[in-house]
């Protein structure tokens, strides 16, 4: 009778080691995504990190869309949150009040709990952005002003810092507004990546000029590759290995620009854009890192690394 009970408690406490074993496993499969929605001309990415916290970054659109019954928010952001599992977000960042960056977010903020927002807070009338801070007022969700130095928490090593805009804001060069979108590094175990807005050339310059601070892996390519968007000191300073560009098809504006693609291509960085590759997603799972579009053929897996 004694041998059995030693060996029901033998049973019983490996039972429990191999669940620990389960647990730990399963928790070091998990991995932080990241994921360059396809909103058209305009930008819209998701992070989503080993812990489960949310990290929403604009909202796409387009000026005019909604008066044509069309909303990106609904048709678009609202379905890929909800497909990948989102139920809440922890932080949903506004980069600068263009209706390009925030022209879905009022249908996501109906439907999905946000924690807090960050808004860089500009001078900016428009009645989509002016709505959009009535609805966040409504529902009583805090809304702080955008700074450089902020931190951003994600968990499990997962954390961001606001690297633009300063205070006092940048003025002088004809687009305050873009100059002053909130960028965001974020890092994780060796990975990282820059969020960088519609930054133009004056806020690339002041970003450059920090040196190792911006260097990052991945580079959300500003202003969706517009020609004023980097720059080769920009460029040689961040060294990004991947370049993703948010961007609609056969845009009005011509974007990616040929001047910036050369660039890129001179900085030896792998391209891959929402309008060629469809969404973009990124997925590290330390010690490595691998991208992908939603686009088939040759296109749909675009890079791979490690570090």
């Amino acid at each position: 009778m004694k041998v059995t009970r030693e060996r029901i408690l033998l049973l019983v406490l490996l039972a429990a080691v191999l669940a620990i074993w389960g647990l730990a496993l399963a928790g070091s499969s998990r991995h932080l995504t990241i994921t360059v929605l396809d909103v058209g001309q305009g930008d819209s990415i998701l992070v989503q990190s080993p812990s489960g916290k949310t990290l929403l970054i604009d909202g796409g659109g387009r000026e005019g869309e909604q008066t044509k019954g069309y909303d990106v928010g609904k048709e678009v952001v609202l379905p890929a949150l909800l497909a990948r599992g989102v139920r809440r977000i922890d932080a949903l960042v506004i980069t600068h009040p263009h209706e390009d960056h925030i022209g879905g977010l009022a249908a996501v903020v109906e439907q999905v709990p946000v924690g807090m927002v960050l808004d860089p807070m500009l001078d900016e009338q428009s009645p989509t952005y002016q709505e959009l801070r009535r609805l966040l007022q409504a529902r009583k969700i805090p809304v702080r002003r955008a700074t450089e130095g902020q931190q951003i928490n994600l968990g499990e090593g997962v954390g961001l810092e606001v690297l633009n805009p300063p205070d006092p804001r940048l003025s002088g060069d004809g687009a305050d507004t873009n100059s002053n979108s909130v960028v965001m590094r974020l890092t994780y175990d060796g990975f990282s990546m820059l969020f960088a807005g519609d930054i133009e050339r004056l806020a690339a310059t002041r970003l450059a000029r920090l040196g190792p601070a911006v260097q990052s892996t991945v580079l959300k390519v500003p202003h969706h590759g517009s020609a004023d968007s980097v720059g080769t000191k920009f460029l040689a300073t961040v060294r990004p290995a991947l370049a993703a560009i948010s961007v609609g098809r056969n845009n009005q504006f011509g974007h990616p620009s040929p001047e910036t693609l050369e660039e890129l291509k001179q900085a030896r960085a792998v391209v891959m854009r929402t309008d060629e590759d469809g969404a973009i997603t990124l997925r590290v799972r330390p010690p490595h890192w691998w991208a992908k579009g939603h686009v088939g053929g040759s296109r749909a897996r675009r890079a791979a690394g490690s570090w």
